[in-house]
C-alpha cells in the first residue's frame, strides 16, 4: 500500500510540475514579448509566474528525482548544501512564500482602486518595483532560519532541520504558520470589503455605462476571491502539517501526508495561469500567435496607434479594464 501511494505521489508531482513549468514560463515569455501587456501591474504578475515556476522547479527535485532508488542523495558536506538550496526546498518555501506576498499586493491594488474613487496617481513602475522587491526580500527573510538549519541526515536519508538548542522551534514554526493563515485573512477581508461596495455602488448607478462598468469590476474581483480560496485550500494544509510536525508526535514531517500538501501547494501554482493571466487584457492573443509561431515577430513588434497604447497605459492588469472601456465609449 506504501509502495502504491509513493508510486502515485511521484507520477502527480511529475505530471502537475510539468504543467505549472510550461504555463508560467508562457505567461512569462508572453507578457515580455507583448508591448500592450507591459504596463506596470504586469510586473506583479509576471513575478508571481516567476515564483511558481521556482516552487515548480524546486519540488521536482526532492519529490521526483531522489523519490526513486536510482537516485542517492549525496551525503556529508555536499548532502548538507543540496538541502539547504535544492533539496531542502529552501528556495521553494521563499518562492512559496513570496508568491503569497503578491496576491496580497495583488488585493491591496483591488481594493485602492475601487475604495479610492478618483484616484489619480495610479501605480507607477517605480512603486511596483519596491512593491516586488518587498514581496522577494519579505519570503527570503522568513525562510532564512530554516535555509541556515537545513542538514541530511543518513539515517533518515531525508532533509531535516537541525536547530540550535538556544533557538525555538516551535516558536519560529508558529510564526511562519500566523504569516501564512493572516495573509490569506488579509486577502479576504480586502475583497470582501471591495465586493460589498461594488453591489451597493451597481444598485445606486443610473447610468448603463455605470452599471456595466461596476459588473465588471465585481466579475473580476469575484474572480479574485476564487483565487484567494483556491490558495486558502492549497496552502493552509502544508502550514498547519507543519506546525503539528513540532507540536503533536503522531504527525511525522515527510510522510505521505505532509508530502500530499505540498502537492496541493504544487496544485495552487499550475493553476495561477489559467486562473489570473488568461483574464488578463490582450493575453490570448499573444498567448495563441506564441503557439502558432507565425506572424509572431509581427504581432509583438507592430506598433499600435497613440490611442491604443494610451487606453492600455491606463488599463489595470485584467481584462476588466476592457469592458470597462466599451461601457465609458458608449456615454460619449
Amino acid at each position: 500500500m506504501s509502495e502504491s501511494v509513493d508510486l502515485a505521489l511521484v507520477s502527480l508531482f511529475s505530471i502537475i510540475g510539468i504543467i505549472c513549468l510550461t504555463f508560467n514560463v508562457l505567461v512569462c515569455v508572453v507578457i515580455y514579448r507583448s508591448k500592450s501587456l507591459r504596463i506596470p501591474m504586469n510586473n506583479l504578475i509576471f513575478n508571481l509566474a516567476i515564483s511558481d515556476f521556482l516552487i515548480g522547479l524546486f519540488i521536482l527535485p526532492r519529490h521526483v528525482l531522489f523519490s526513486k532508488p536510482a537516485f542517492r542523495h549525496p551525503s556529508d558536506t555536499t548532502g548538507d548544501y543540496f538541502c539547504k538550496f535544492i533539496t531542502g526546498s529552501g528556495v521553494l518555501w521563499t518562492s512559496s512564500t513570496a508568491s503569497g506576498f503578491l496576491l496580497i499586493a495583488i488585493a491591496v491594488e483591488r481594493y485602492t482602486s475601487i475604495m479610492i474613487q478618483n484616484r489619480r496617481a495610479p501605480l507607477t513602475t517605480s512603486h511596483i518595483k519596491g512593491v516586488v522587491a518587498f514581496c522577494w526580500a519579505a519570503g527570503f527573510a522568513a525562510n532564512l532560519p530554516t535555509l541556515i538549519v537545513f542538514a541530511y541526515d543518513e539515517d533518515a536519508d531525508f532533509c531535516v532541520e537541525n536547530w540550535p538548542s538556544w533557538v525555538s522551534a516551535k516558536a519560529y514554526v508558529m510564526c511562519i504558520f500566523f504569516l501564512g493563515t493572516s495573509s490569506v485573512i488579509v486577502m479576504f477581508v480586502l475583497y470582501s470589503k471591495v465586493i460589498y461596495t461594488l453591489w451597493n455602488r451597481q444598485k445606486r448607478a443610473t447610468e448603463i455605462s455605470q452599471a456595466a462598468r461596476l459588473r465588471a469590476r465585481k466579475n473580476i474581483t469575484k474572480l479574485l476571491v476564487v483565487v484567494t480560496f483556491i490558495h486558502t485550500v492549497c496552502r493552509l494544509p502544508n502550514y498547519t502539517t507543519y506546525l503539528l510536525a513540532y507540536y503533536a508526535p503522531s504527525v511525522s514531517y515527510g510522510s505521505n501526508m505532509y508530502n500530499f500538501t505540498v502537492l496541493l501547494i504544487l496544485i495552487n501554482s499550475a493553476v495561477h495561469p489559467f486562473m489570473l493571466c488568461w483574464n488578463m487584457q490582450g493575453f490570448r492573443r499573444p498567448l495563441v500567435v506564441l503557439f502558432c509561431c507565425c506572424q509572431a515577430n509581427r504581432v509583438f513588434t507592430e506598433p499600435e496607434p497613440s490611442h491604443v497604447r494610451s487606453s492600455q497605459a491606463r488599463g489595470s492588469t485584467f481584462h476588466l479594464r476592457t469592458q470597462e472601456g466599451a461601457a465609458d465609449a458608449a456615454t460619449h
